[in-house]
Formats: structure tokens, sequence, C-alpha cells
């Protein structure tokens, strides 16, 4: 099984996310999402489980709901094999 993800699979979801109007910033495999100059959400990626944990912000709620299917899709559209687990922070 693969252990890591390449730095190019890893910016393409940034890309993917930017062409849905979420900006993305990545550092190794994390990343921020901001929503209409708004921080919403962060994506952990862990390769060795084939997981990806999507966690929304209370604080932005209503804005990360509304992001929330674009985001999706993005990740399934880059990473179509792993789970995603999604998490209201803080919980």
């Amino acid at each position: 099984m693969k252990q890591w993800v390449s730095a190019r699979d890893l910016d393409a979801l940034v890309w993917e996310l930017d062409s849905r109007g979420i900006e993305a910033s990545r550092h190794a495999y994390s990343y921020r999402l901001l929503y209409k100059g708004m921080l919403i959400a962060s994506i952990h990626v862990y390769p060795g489980y084939k997981e990806i944990s999507l966690r929304l912000y209370k604080f932005m709620k209503e804005l990360a709901k509304e992001a929330y299917p674009r985001i999706i899709d993005s990740i399934k559209k880059c990473f179509p094999e792993y789970k995603v687990i999604v998490k209201w922070y803080p919980p």
C-alpha cells in the first residue's frame, strides 16, 4: 500500500477547490479553506489509512454549510478512493 501522496496530487486539490470558489492553502498533508474571505474548514489527508478528515468550523457554520457540497465534490474528484470523515469543530 502506498504510504504517501505526490505533491502534484496534493496540489490538484488546491486547484480544484480554487476553481469552485474556495481558497485553499496547503502545508504538507493539511489544508486551510477560506470561503468568501472567512476561514471555514480544514482538510487533513492520511495516506496510510486512505482517509481524509474534513473539519468544518462551527463559528462559520452557515458559510461552511454553503461550501460543503463543493468541498466534498472536490475531494471525491481528486481522491476518489479515500474515505471522507466529516466533523464539526469544536465538537
